[in-house]
C-alpha cells in the first residue's frame, strides 16, 4: 500500500495518518476525562481530609471546654467533698463519648477515602490500558531503545524502555515466551558456537610457569542482559545460581566495537580479564564482537513483542503517578502538528483533510477527515480539548 497526498504527491510517512490523527484525538478525549476525574476525586480526598481533621479539633477543643467548666464549678461549689466524685465520673463518661465519636467518625472517613482511591486506581487502570492501545503501535518517532532481560526459573522476563521524540519513554513488557528462541533458558552456543575465553592464569601439572585457562561459553546461561542503542552488557553463569562462575561483556558499538569482559570465580569477585597482559593476548576480540552482534540481533527480534504498558515517562516523571496526561497528549500534538499543516496545505478541500492509498495495481482511493469531526470531539473537554486542536492547527 502506497499514501499520497490530497494532490497526489508522495506522502512521506508512507501511513494512515488520519486514522492515526483520528486516534490519538478520540484517545485524548478519554484519558483526559479519566485524568480530570482523578483530579476531582483527590480533591474529594483532600476535602474529606480536612473535614476529618477540623471535626475532631473542634471535638478536642469542646472536651477541653467542659472539663474547664466543670473544674470551675467545682472549685466555686461548697459541697466539694461531695461535687469531686460526680464531677469524675461526668469527665470520664464525657470523655469516652467523645473519643468514641471520633473513632467511629475517623473510621467512616477513611473508608470514605479508601473507596474513593480505588476508584483512582481503576481510573488509572483504564488510562494504562487506553494508553497502551496508542503507544503500543510506535506512533510517535522512536529515537533509541533499551532492553532489560533477567533469567528467571524456566525463562526470561524481559522489557523494553521506547525512548521518542518530545521526551517521550513508554517503558513495555516483552513477552519473551511468545519467542521461539527466548521461550527457554538460552546458552551462548545458541548465539555462537566455540566461544572461548581466558578466564585465569593457572600453573599446569609438572610446569613452574603461568599459563591462560581457556573456558569454553558454549554452556553458559545468559542471565543478564542490558542493550541500549550503542551498548550491549551480558551476564553468562554455569549455572542460573547467582554466585556460580560468571563472565560479564560489556560491548560499544561506535565505529570502532570496544570490548570489556570480566570474570568471578565461584563465590568470588570479577576481575577484570583485560588487564592481565597475558590474558589479553588470548582474547579473541573479533569472535567476542560476532558473538555481541548476534546477541544484539536476537534481542531486537523481541521487539514485536511488546505486551503490557507498565508506565509512560514525560521528561523522566511518571505520567500516572503525576498526573501528566494531558501533558502527554500536548506533547504528542506538538510532534504531529508539522504533519497536519503539511496534509491541510495539500488537501483540495479546506474542510477536510485528505490522503489517498494506492494499492499494488494502481487504485486509489480517497482518505477523509472533517476538521469539524476534530474539533466537535476535542470540545467534549472543554479549554483541554480547544488547546489541542490550537497545537494541532487543523
Amino acid at each position: 500500500m502506497r499514501f499520497l497526498f490530497g494532490d497526489s504527491t508522495e506522502f512521506q510517512m508512507q501511513i494512515d495518518f488520519l486514522s492515526l490523527l483520528n486516534n490519538f484525538v478520540e484517545t485524548s478525549v478519554k484519558t483526559i476525562k479519566l485524568e480530570n476525574a482523578v483530579f476531582d476525586l483527590k480533591e474529594t480526598i483532600m476535602d474529606r481530609r480536612r473535614l476529618k481533621n477540623s471535626v475532631t479539633d473542634e471535638m478536642d477543643n469542646f472536651i477541653l471546654t467542659v472539663e474547664n467548666a466543670i473544674g470551675g464549678a467545682v472549685a466555686r461549689s461548697k459541697e466539694q467533698d461531695t461535687i469531686v466524685k460526680y464531677a469524675e465520673k461526668s469527665r470520664e463518661f464525657l470523655k469516652k463519648y467523645i473519643e468514641d465519636g471520633k473513632t467511629k467518625f475517623t473510621e467512616e472517613i477513611f473508608q470514605e477515602i479508601t473507596q474513593f482511591e480505588k476508584k483512582i486506581e481503576e481510573a488509572d487502570e483504564e488510562n494504562r490500558k487506553l494508553l497502551e492501545s496508542f503507544f503500543i503501535y510506535d506512533p510517535i518517532p522512536v529515537i533509541g531503545k533499551k532492553y532489560t532481560i533477567k533469567v528467571t526459573e524456566k525463562g526470561y522476563l524481559a522489557k523494553v524502555q521506547v525512548n521518542c521524540e518530545g521526551g517521550i519513554s513508554c517503558l513495555f513488557d516483552l513477552a519473551s515466551n511468545e519467542s521461539p528462541f527466548w521461550k527457554g533458558h538460552v546458552r551462548v552456543r545458541d548465539f555462537e558456537k566455540g566461544v572461548e575465553i581466558p578466564a585465569r592464569m593457572k600453573k599446569p601439572f609438572l610446569k613452574k610457569e603461568l599459563v591462560p585457562d581457556i573456558v569454553s561459553l558454549d554452556d553458559f546461561l545468559l542471565c543478564d542482559l542490558i542493550l541500549s542503542d550503542k551498548e550491549l552488557e551480558v551476564v553468562f553463569r554455569r549455572r542460573q545460581d547467582i554466585k556460580a562462575e560468571q563472565f560479564r561483556m560489556k560491548m560499544t558499538f561506535n565505529d570502532e566495537i570496544s570490548v570489556d569482559v570480566s570474570h568471578a570465580e565461584e563465590n568470588g569477585v570479577e576481575k577484570d580479564i583485560i588487564a592481565v597482559p597475558e590474558l589479553k593476548i588470548e582474547l579473541n576480540i573479533l569472535r567476542l564482537q560476532e558473538l555481541g552482534r548476534k546477541i544484539v540481533e536476537q534481542t531486537n527480534y523481541l521487539y514485536p513483542k511488546k505486551q503490557r504498558l507498565k508506565t509512560i515517562l514525560l521528561e523522566g516523571k511518571d505520567v500516572f503517578e503525576e498526573n501528566l496526561v494531558f501533558m502527554l497528549m500536548q506533547k504528542v500534538a506538538e510532534i504531529f502538528a508539522p504533519t497536519v499543516v503539511e496534509i491541510k496545505k495539500r488537501s483540495p478541500s479546506g474542510e477536510e483533510l485528505s490522503l489517498k492509498s494506492e494499492d499494488e495495481h494502481g487504485t486509489r482511493h480517497e482518505i477523509y477527515l472533517k476538521k469539524s469531526d476534530v474539533k466537535e470531539k476535542l470540545d467534549t473537554i472543554g479549554e483541554k480539548g480547544r488547546k489541542l486542536y490550537e497545537l494541532l492547527d487543523v
